[in-house]
């Protein structure tokens, strides 16, 4: 989001971004702030109920306030429904980025699709950011001329230096680590990193979880009680340090397609992942790593394997992960999306 946005106020576009401080990361408004966007600030509940409401309501009349838009452009599933609900009518143009529907997960309630469906019909556009989630919006009934593909972009950014990396974090320069980076809720999954660790037990690797959230209480609790090495290093920007990590583990539940993996493959670090989102358009198996089955136990065998590579085998891995996020850039990512823009209003 925050490359899209340097992008549009390069090419001189005007944008504006609206949040609520219950669900936005302050890193990211930061981010925003520094990019360009001028930021509003809207009350958006995360769990769903009767006040989203008057979230809706509030919403509309901070849209009225600030006049019609050309394109109201909403990412995630709670902002797209008030966005599209609550702000018809305020902008030329509606577009949607789910980053991975919920209803990928198999505990998504019954209704969520058919939701998704009927709010596709008052949306000029969804982005999906992976083949994969688009073919997963066509099996809600989403129709395909309603779906564009335009893949996540990393802007130009140098990773630390390993030792460097490691230093920042207070990590063992010698150590075999794993890292976690995400919000620590449900849909990001840290237990299962936890379990993971758990199985790896005596082959030497730690984890490393760098993220808040609702979750990180029990999988803490669950660590000190197994004696597991997992450090919880909190909230804090994370997109330099990933050279610090041997690998990037990702247990999520859904995603559509994580911006944390170009900035591993960018710092030339394979990630293992459960089968999620668009991670078989970015992991080649043995090259940039491994997808495997939703299981601590496959993903242990996958790191161990990492491990167990020789050096001239790492320095080759490393190369294909920095060529690999090489082809997914925020240029060609901001020139695709403003495109999508000139398209619909033209």
């Amino acid at each position: 989001m925050v490359a899209l946005v340097e992008q549009a106020v390069r090419h001189g576009h005007e944008v504006h971004g609206i949040y609520s401080d219950d669900r936005a990361d302050p890193l990211l408004v930061a981010e925003l702030q520094r990019s360009g966007a001028v930021v509003h600030i809207t009350p958006m509940r995360r769990s769903v109920g009767p006040w989203d409401a008057a979230d809706g309501l509030a919403l509309r009349r901070l849209l009225r306030r600030l006049g019609t838009f050309d394109v109201l452009h909403s990412h995630s599933s709670k902002a797209g429904v008030l966005a599209r609900v609550f702000g018809s009518g305020r902008a030329r143009a509606q577009v949607y980025s789910p980053h991975g529907f919920y209803t990928m997960t198999d505990h998504a309630p019954f209704y969520i699709g058919p939701v998704e469906r009927a709010l596709s019909l008052v949306t000029d556009r969804l982005v999906a950011v992976s083949s994969f989630e688009r073919d997963h919006a066509l099996s809600l009934g989403i129709a395909a001329e309603r779906v564009a593909v335009i893949p996540n972009g990393l802007r130009p950014v140098e990773p630390l230096p390993r030792v460097e990396a490691r230093a920042q974090l207070g990590l063992d320069p010698t150590a075999f680590v794993l890292g976690f980076v995400g919000r620590l809720e449900e849909q990001k999954d840290v237990m299962s990193a936890v379990s993971v660790i758990a199985e790896m037990n005596g082959s030497g690797g730690s984890l490393a979880v760098i993220g808040e959230g609702p979750s990180r209480a029990a999988a803490e609790e669950r660590a000190a009680t197994e004696e597991l090495p997992v450090r919880f290093l909190g909230a804090r920007p994370a997109k330099s340090l990933f050279g610090a990590f041997d690998v990037l583990l990702c247990t999520s539940r859904y995603e559509g397609m994580p911006v944390a993996f170009l900035e591993s493959l960018n710092a030339g670090t394979p990630i293992v992942s459960y089968p999620v989102g668009g991670t078989a358009e970015l992991l080649e198996n043995g090259r940039t790593g491994f997808v495997v089955e939703p299981s601590p136990i496959a993903a242990a065998a996958a790191i161990e394997r990492i491990r167990l590579l020789s050096d001239d085998e790492r320095v080759r891995v490393a190369q294909a992960c920095r060529d690999k996020a090489a082809q997914h850039t925020d240029r060609t990512m901001g020139a695709a999306t403003l495109s999508l823009y000139r398209e619909l209003l033209a």
